[in-house]
């Protein structure tokens, strides 16, 4: 699943979470951090990875989840992820275009009880 990740999406994350850190959301900020432009925040990552899992597996729900981020994304850039789904457990893999991995993790699932 491919998605672009947009200033006005990150933004908007931004006063929802309160995570108003400016090196999500001030340019100059992330530049003096040695960044082109500012970077997304993880949870957001990690939040929309669980999104797209749980809206293709609705019977499923996520009991336990860990990330692991190894690069910084930036603002304005796509993303790929990948789910390797095993039986109790899925990994997860965000990278840029099948190129950077991003951030590697792992949702144990669960059905849901009839």
């Amino acid at each position: 699943m491919k998605k672009f990740i947009t200033a006005e999406e990150i933004l908007h994350y931004a006063k929802i979470s309160k995570d108003n850190a400016s090196i999500h959301i001030d340019k100059r900020a992330a530049q003096n951090a040695g960044f082109e432009r500012p970077i997304v925040h993880g949870m957001y990552l990690m939040g929309f990875a669980q999104s797209i899992y749980l809206k293709a597996h609705p019977h499923q729900w996520i009991k336990q989840y860990e990330m692991r981020f190894l690069h910084s994304l930036l603002v304005d850039q796509e993303i790929e992820l990948d789910f390797d789904v095993q039986e109790n457990f899925v990994q997860v893999c965000c990278s840029t275009l099948g190129q950077q991995s991003i951030a590697l993790g792992t949702f144990y699932v669960k059905e849901w009880d009839s």
